[in-house]
């Protein structure tokens, strides 16, 4: 067997779920099957240290992805962050077509829960992908990834420090794990047995945010009262906050496809693949929150 075949080839390996990934198949598998496409190799420098081949490969350069996905048997395409559904839909298939071009036999692609139709802004280039990979000839399979329960600091924000959680209307959500996500994700990778087409990979639980405030004050020994605040009123305080404009809109929606309940399915599929019980935000949020209140010490007397 050729020196440079990879079992498997992970793109985004540096960013949350990508990192979060390779380090689940580093405990599954030799880093010698291993392989990351990144558009920054100095930052995967850890992993090339530890045998993992590191190339760079940027969705936005298709020669560049030939050589990061060459000699690969399976390819993660982890959905880019790229503004605008257009952009994000062509650089997604380069990385189609470049995975094609290297005789790829099944590409994995990181999708959204929500269904087409959907409010949720960023939706039409997830499902646009979709459809791509659907008609390319190239055997996949769509991950309906869940809600992470990682980035409900995020949202929480000030709240754990003022007690007023203000936010637009949502609804239950079924929150999973990164960790957990990761895991599954790996383990598909490098199953032998048949894989499906599609996967709903989602939380145990279906919590709203009035269910998550009245977690995180328990964790945090101080009650949070979750208030509800007009969308454009949130998009607006995320803007005065920093955040981009079409990022506070984005971040707006996905409110919005909450309240229409496009998050709140929960399904078992996560569940059986790992074999056991998954983490819920009640195990997962205190130890979340207990790392970002001792980085912010003093944060409520300047909010």
């Amino acid at each position: 067997m050729s020196k440079d075949f990879r079992e498997v080839i992970i793109t985004g390996a540096t960013g949350g779920l990508g990192s979060d990934v390779i380090a689940q198949l580093q405990r599954l598998a030799p880093p010698t099957e291993l392989g990351v496409s990144v558009r920054n190799p100095e930052k995967a420098s850890a992993l090339y240290k530890a045998g993992i081949r590191v190339r760079r490969g940027d969705f936005s350069e298709p020669a560049s992805l030939d050589l990061a996905f060459a000699g690969a048997r399976r390819v993660l395409l982890i959905s880019t962050r790229t503004p605008g559904n257009a952009a994000r839909f062509k650089e997604q298939c380069n990385a189609i077509d470049a995975a094609i071009r290297c005789g790829v036999e099944h590409i994995f692609y990181t999708s959204i829960v929500q269904r087409p139709g959907s409010v949720f802004d960023v939706a039409q280039g997830h499902h646009d992908t979709e459809k791509y990979l659907a008609t390319c000839g190239a055997a996949c399979t769509i991950l309906r990834n869940g809600q992470y329960i990682e980035n409900l600091p995020m949202f929480l924000g000030q709240s754990v420090f003022t007690g007023d959680l203000a936010l637009p209307q949502d609804g239950s959500t079924a929150w999973v794990s990164r960790v957990d996500l990761a895991e599954g994700i790996a383990r598909l990778l490098l199953s032998k047995g048949d894989l499906p087409k599609t996967i709903l990979l989602t939380g145990p639980e279906a919590l709203d945010f009035a269910a998550i405030a009245t977690i995180a004050g328990r964790a945090i020994g101080r009650r949070i009262v979750r208030r509800t605040i007009p969308g454009h009123e949130f998009a607006a305080m995320l803007v005065r906050r920093g955040l981009p404009p079409p990022l506070a809109q984005s971040l707006t929606t996905g409110f919005a496809s909450r309240a229409a309940g496009e998050l709140a399915e929960s399904d078992p599929a996560l569940q059986r693949l790992l074999g056991r019980p998954l983490r819920r935000v009640s195990e997962v949020l205190p130890e979340l929150l207990a790392r970002a209140t001792s980085l912010a010490p003093n944060a409520a007397a300047s909010s």
